[in-house]
């Protein structure tokens, strides 16, 4: 998929863009769809004057926003009937971020972005507890500014071909995939030995 952007980027510009923004919206209504890769392309290719930077910036930009803001709007209107929380493990953690949402408040999506795989769980969780819509626009609008210009300067910075750009952003990735797998993996432990010690 991505040498295909690719190639439509290089050829049709602004219709690559628009591509861009869709795949950025998409990822938090659909996680697995490759959003951050496909903006870290677009970063690149502005940073070697393919394309207009500020028109780069601006459409991940408001791809992510509009992303952060469907993710929500879904948790409103679906509420835990929502695909993605169909397991044990996904309602509990739900839970606990329900939880931290009731701590922290709306602040608690400051973070949301950096997550990759689960940022979209963050809005979604917002949208069910019912956090003022004011407030989710505002950290999830500077979540996503924050990972947007670090995303631009990963694709102007970290290497001066395409290749060697992605071997140290999916090095990122892949340190928050294995950090995010062992927490999974510790959670389900503790929450079998709860049910196992726990009086019937």
């Amino acid at each position: 998929m991505t040498e295909a952007i690719h190639q439509t980027l290089l050829q049709h510009p602004w219709a690559g863009l628009a591509l861009v923004a869709l795949l950025a919206w998409l990822e938090y209504v659909f996680p697995p769809v490759p959003g951050d890769s496909v903006m870290l392309l677009a970063c690149f290719l502005a940073g070697t004057g393919v394309l207009p930077r500020g028109a780069t910036l601006a459409t991940c930009f408001a791809g992510s926003v509009l992303g952060a803001l469907t993710a929500y709007a879904l948790g409103v209107k679906l509420g835990r009937s929502y695909f993605f929380l169909r397991s044990a493990w996904a309602r509990h953690e739900l839970d606990r971020l329900e939880r931290g949402l009731r701590r922290f408040g709306a602040r608690l999506l400051l973070v949301n972005r950096f997550l990759p795989g689960i940022r979209g769980v963050f809005l979604y969780g917002a949208g069910i507890g019912r956090v003022p819509l004011r407030e989710v626009v505002v950290y999830s609008t500077i979540s996503n500014l924050l990972w947007v210009l670090l995303v631009a300067w990963a694709g102007t910075s970290l290497g001066s071909s395409w290749e060697d750009v992605q071997v140290v952003f999916r090095r990122y990735v892949w340190v928050i995939g294995v950090g995010f797998t062992v927490y999974v993996v510790v959670t389900v432990v503790r929450a079998r030995r709860r049910r196992r010690i726990s009086p019937s």
